[in-house]
């Protein structure tokens, strides 16, 4: 493929996706640090002329459990992330919920929406899931694509360094793609990580080739990283090694007893920066 069959396949596909997802994004709100990253991350994403719709869910007195708040704490807390949005000159509508319980607001919002940006979690899956939180039954869910959004290293942007995960699998050249089309718009650099576990087919073919995608969109802004490990633990202990600050992989909507493994969903919980986890529907329509 020329270097200009390689640009146009790159423009038609991931950049229209990469539109469709960051035009008009869903932020759900709850007061803490990461959720506030999560309005800045997805402000600096859709960028001037794009748009926010910032979401709190509250209950008289607040639950004190998940993103529910008391209405009055509700509306401090989507005052400052609409002073973040605006600062960073993005538009942004409020959407305050008293219709039910946290989990089910953001479920029943996210759908109408292409992208969910929230606060990464601040603890392990099973005490996530003890205690209520929402961030690991939306990533089961998988509503819309999501944003769960950390701090970046100190000194660096969010979206500085992206390492995108692929599996070689049918929608792997679309990822690959999108993450290409988001580095290139943002200056960013980009690995391209594959796990060669001896348990998974190794692809050495379509890795090559996606690795001269990725050459031909970014030159030398690009590298590959093909480990002998399982994926979770390959994607988390790569992210570490190259100072990564932002993630982006695709789910595989795992469901039953698989979902207890997601990949997508342990690596939200446990990945040391941003993690931007794209549907297979959005990335069929990519393709």
């Amino acid at each position: 493929m020329s270097q200009t069959s390689l640009n146009q396949h790159t423009d038609s596909g991931a950049a229209t996706l990469a539109d469709r997802l960051f035009a008009d994004v869903l932020c759900g709100v709850d007061g803490t640090r990461s959720a506030y990253e999560a309005v800045r991350q997805a402000a600096a994403l859709t960028g001037p002329g794009g748009h926010l719709t910032l979401l709190a869910a509250t209950a008289p007195g607040g639950s004190g459990r998940g993103s529910t708040l008391g209405p009055m704490r509700a509306r401090t807390v989507l005052d400052h992330a609409r002073r973040l949005s605006r600062e960073a000159g993005v538009g942004c509508d409020v959407d305050l919920r008293s219709s039910g319980p946290a989990l089910d607001v953001v479920l029943e919002s996210a759908r109408r929406h292409a992208l969910l940006a929230l606060g990464a979690p601040g603890m392990s899956r099973l005490a996530h899931m003890l205690v209520g939180g929402i961030a690991t039954p939306v990533a089961h869910a998988l509503p819309c694509s999501l944003l769960f959004a950390r701090r970046a290293p100190a000194g660096m942007r969010f979206d500085e360094r992206v390492m995108v995960a692929s599996d070689a699998l049918d929608h792997s050249d679309a990822l690959v793609d999108f993450a290409a089309e988001l580095a290139r718009r943002r200056g960013s650099s980009l690995v391209l990580f594959h796990a060669a576990h001896a348990e998974s087919d190794f692809h050495p073919t379509r890795i090559a080739a996606q690795t001269e995608r990725l050459r031909a969109a970014l030159g030398e802004r690009s590298s590959v990283r093909v480990e002998p490990a399982r994926a979770f633990d390959g994607i988390v202990q790569t992210a570490d090694a190259e100072r990564v600050s932002l993630i982006v992989l695709a789910s595989r909507r795992a469901s039953g007893l698989r979902a207890l493994g997601s990949v997508s969903e342990r690596v939200v919980h446990d990945a040391p920066c941003s993690v931007l986890v794209l549907r297979p529907e959005d990335l069929d329509g990519a393709a």
